[in-house]
């Protein structure tokens, strides 16, 4: 926003004043406002003292009253008849001017007999005060507040008790304490505004309105006082507020007197004007004079700085006239300085430029002329390091350019030389490729003729794995049939042994019939019957069992027969196996050898690329050799123009 130094010191300056005026000023009104605050509370303290004073003399002054006219013969003589005539009169006598006492007097049982028109109390108890009893201050009975003394009058050794006192309600004392203490007063009846100097906007006083709750319980239920500030009837007022006791030390209410704060806002008000005004016009004064100050002590000298400087950055290093005369001060001893500094500069940047001119046309042996101060000193020292290195790298490549040009000539020699053998080598490498993928072409057939092998004695082992389960089922048909024709045997011999049994039978039955006699000739033809179908069985069982015999040894043979062709079928189908597994390894093997040759052949042809790669490469190298030894004799004829210090 502001560019200038000056601009810029004078807007810091100013806005450090405007601030301290401004702080200064706020806390001078603080401290205005709070002593204010402290007097107006006092105020309204010593009101309340005032209001406090004026109610115990009000009632001191009801005690000295009673203790006068109760002594005097015309009252003491009025008791006993209770002469309302005479305590008319002697009250016009005694309390003219002053229309809010009022008396009261009881019989000896605190009966009231008389009491004056503007009584306020209906109920209250005097037989305390018959026995003896003194009342000296407020009394709060009814919903009402008095102040009274009462005490009792010995007439004829009977006493009668008599009061006299006043409402809280009436203002005139209330109008006298505000005259006094110039704060005005209330008297709270509890929490009830009772009676008050203070009047609304249509003239009526301000009474029958609530206490506030925070003061409430402070004052009422606290037995305390409060202080402080608070908006009363509409207007700020200082205030004070005191517990009210009556006779016997309860809290019936409280006092209150406040100082109208607005004479005091608008004194504080007028202050704070003056102050604000004081203080904008002492800060516009020293911001003037600052800025008069900045424009000739620090904007003026600086911007004969800013000419040097502007020089210097466009890099016009030639001492300038200056007519200004600057103050022996940090400014005018900055811009000598700079005005030194830039006169060193011209100088180190002139012998700089001199010893690199003679560097561009080709004379390396130039040396500084003038001092090179502070950090110009590393300026001097790069500068003779680049020229003594140069003149050493010109010289090595002087050197250098001899041996690149004689290495050059040899290097195409040998790369032609190469180029020759790599060509012969890319020859040789194609033939064997050749060789080598008609071997693989023939591994691939053998591998193919094989995997068909290994498949066709897969289907051989399969069928003969058929036959020998047909063969294992036969042996045990065999024997099957073998376990049956034994059973058969079996059957047979209790066949004959039953042919024998049946042909005793029919013998011992013969003899049996023959002993019969004729009795027995038929049972005897039946046993020869018998006997004879016994033997025909028995003939057929041995036949039978001759033919079971035969039928069990041919078994048994076929038997061994199946046996000895399962063994041989189980040698056939073990051999079969052994026989599947050789041609699947010799698939495998052949299917290895197969890609074992075809990475060889792969090798082969990266070998031929490599070999056909350099090959050209070699080409190539010799033609960059010769291109190398003319552009070695063009270095040669450039760096020999070089002066150097040898």
């Amino acid at each position: 926003m502001f560019k200038k130094l000056g601009t810029q010191i004078v807007f810091i300056t100013g806005v450090c004043i405007i601030v301290v005026v401004a702080v200064m000023l706020t806390v001078s009104i603080v401290q205005f406002r709070n002593y204010n605050d402290s007097i107006m509370l006092q105020r309204a303290v010593v009101g309340m003292q005032v209001l406090e004073n004026t109610v115990e003399n009000e009632i001191n002054d009801l005690a000295e009253k009673h203790s006068g006219f109760s002594k005097d013969i015309r009252f003491t003589a009025a008791i006993p008849g209770v002469g309302t005539d005479a305590f008319e009169t002697f009250m016009k006598e005694e309390f003219a001017g002053n229309a809010d006492l009022y008396l009261v007097v009881t019989d000896t049982k605190g009966t009231v007999v008389y009491s004056s028109s503007n009584y306020p109390l209906s109920s209250f108890d005097y037989s305390q005060v018959v026995n003896g009893k003194t009342i000296h201050g407020i009394a709060r009975c009814d919903g009402e507040l008095v102040a009274m003394h009462a005490a009792p009058v010995s007439v004829y050794g009977d006493n009668y008790a008599v009061c006299i006192g006043f409402t809280m309600e009436a203002t005139d004392w209330l109008d006298e304490v505000m005259k006094i203490s110039d704060c005005d007063a209330t008297v709270w009846n509890w929490n009830i505004r009772y009676a008050t100097t203070l009047k609304r906007d249509n003239g009526e006083r301000a009474t029958g309105t609530d206490l506030n709750e925070d003061v409430a319980e402070a004052v009422l239920n606290k037995d305390g006082k409060y202080e402080g500030q608070h908006d009363v009837v509409d207007r700020h007022y200082y205030v004070s507020y005191q517990t009210m006791k009556d006779y016997d030390g309860n809290i019936v209410g409280a006092y209150w007197a406040g100082a109208d704060a607005r004479d005091a806002d608008a004194q504080f008000g007028g202050v704070t004007a003056a102050a604000v005004i004081i203080g904008v016009v002492g800060a516009v004064g020293i911001a003037i004079f600052i800025f008069v100050f900045c424009m000739k002590r620090v904007t003026a000298p600086l911007r004969e700085a800013e000419l040097y400087a502007t020089e210097m950055l466009e890099g016009r290093l030639d001492t300038t006239n200056v007519t200004y005369k600057f103050a022996d001060d940090e400014i005018g001893r900055f811009v000598e300085v700079l005005r030194s500094a830039k006169r060193g500069m011209n100088d180190v940047v002139g012998d700089s430029s001199r010893i690199l001119q003679a560097m561009a046309n080709g004379d390396f042996t130039e040396a500084p002329a003038v001092k090179y101060p502070g950090v110009f000193e590393e300026i001097e020292q790069n500068l003779l390091k680049i020229e003594e290195d140069l003149g050493i790298t010109l010289s090595n490549m002087n050197n250098s350019s001899d041996e690149v040009l004689s290495g050059s000539s040899q290097m195409a020699e040998g790369s032609q030389s190469l180029a020759d053998g790599t060509t012969r080598q890319a020859s040789a490498i194609e033939e064997i490729s050749a060789t080598i993928a008609e071997v693989s072409s023939q591994i691939s057939s053998t591998a193919q003729n094989a995997a068909q092998a290994g498949e066709l004695s897969k289907q051989t082992q399969e069928k003969v794995n058929r036959q020998d389960t047909e063969i294992q089922n036969m042996v045990s048909a065999m024997n099957e049939i073998s376990d049956t024709s034994k059973e058969i045997e079996k059957i047979i011999k209790t066949i004959d042994d039953i042919a024998f049994q049946t042909n005793i039978l029919a013998l011992n039955a013969a003899v049996e019939a023959a002993r019969a006699g004729d009795a027995g000739k038929g049972f005897a033809v039946v046993a020869d019957e018998v006997r004879n179908l016994a033997g025909k069985s028995a003939e057929a069982a041995q036949s039978t069992s001759s033919l079971i015999t035969a039928s069990i040894e041919a078994v048994g043979k076929g038997s061994k027969i199946a046996l000895t062709t399962a063994e041989s079928m189980k040698e056939v189908k073990d051999m079969s196996s052994q026989t599947a597994e050789l041609i699947t390894e010799i698939a495998s093997a052949s299917a290895e050898q197969t890609r074992s040759i075809r990475q060889i052949t792969s090798g082969i042809e990266q070998i031929s690329q490599v070999i056909q790669t350099n090959s050209a490469t070699a080409q190539e190298t010799a033609a960059s050799c010769e291109e190398l030894s003319g552009q070695s004799k063009l270095l040669k004829d450039q760096v020999s123009r070089f002066k150097i210090n040898k």
